[in-house]
């Protein structure tokens, strides 16, 4: 089976706070060494997610609390370099960044969409700045990712994490691409996937979600499985052939699993011209 994988996170180990760090160990059940070598090295990961089928995987930078505001656009745009499987996605973070220069200097690196974190990052994503970066990606062709869902991250203020907080901007720039990561989990399933149905340029992603929650948003409203994107969340997924594994095997509908693992996200990629 082959797999496009909408939601990966890479960079530098040591950047990771130590609660994070120790995080992944558990997810993983692997020493630090181990951990940092799959999460630091790019061709260590390559060759990790190609052997179990990965054939395009989404790198998300995140320069926030926590990677202590350094796993940014450029650290991530080297990461990917070099690779044909390794897709580079930045972050702006209105209170780290000055917005428009870091996005102009995100296009330079050759970032290919973005990921938000307003609940994570404590920031308004409706503002001036940050409505000058969608217009933009919308006349690019650059996918903007936002988190949904309650957030994990420590001193989140858990503020714009429901799908429908974005309902203004798949309405008001129908030429953007817009991604719900997580799909509002754990409450908001239902939300997440009637506004998929609504707005052609609306994507959900499934990153932490598990088969039944799957399976619920299938329940929802079955045609949404045209727009489901899979995404891992890896490494907090922890081991990536067991996170495939359980899903495959926990009642996902065969005839659901190679658009939601393969051809959706083969589609999207169509759209932002990676071959």
């Amino acid at each position: 089976m082959s797999i496009i994988d909408f939601h990966v996170h890479a960079g530098k180990y040591h950047l990771l706070r130590d609660d994070i760090q120790a995080l992944l160990q558990r997810k993983l059940h692997a020493p630090s060494e181990e951990a940092s070598a799959l999460f630091s090295n790019p061709a260590r990961l390559e060759a990790h997610l190609r052997s179990l089928g990965v054939d395009r995987a989404i790198v998300l930078a995140e320069c926030g609390p926590g990677t202590n505001f350094s796993i940014d656009s450029a650290l991530i745009a080297e990461f990917c370099t070099g690779s044909s499987l390794l897709i580079p996605f930045g972050n702006i973070n209105p209170c780290h960044h000055d917005v428009r220069t870091e996005f102009d200097k995100s296009l330079t690196l050759g970032i290919r969409g973005f990921k938000f974190y307003p609940a994570e990052h404590g920031f308004d994503p409706f503002s001036t700045d940050m409505r000058h970066v969608y217009c933009e990606c919308a006349e690019r062709g650059l996918p903007v990712m936002f988190h949904t869902g309650l957030s994990a991250q420590r001193d989140a203020s858990q503020r714009y994490i429901h799908p429908r907080d974005f309902e203004p901007l798949c309405r008001d720039l129908p030429g953007l691409i817009v991604i719900l990561a997580h799909a509002g989990r754990p409450h908001w399933y239902e939300d997440a996937c009637q506004l998929a149905l609504e707005y052609p340029n609306l994507y959900v992603d499934t990153g932490l979600l598990r088969a039944e929650e799957i399976e619920r948003c299938l329940s929802f409203a079955p045609s949404v499985r045209h727009k489901l994107l899979f995404g891992s969340d890896w490494p907090v997924c922890g081991s990536y052939s067991m996170h495939i594994a359980e899903l495959s095997g926990g009642g996902i509908s065969p005839d659901s699993e190679p658009e939601l693992f393969f051809s959706n996200g083969r589609a999207l990629l169509d759209r932002m011209r990676i071959a």
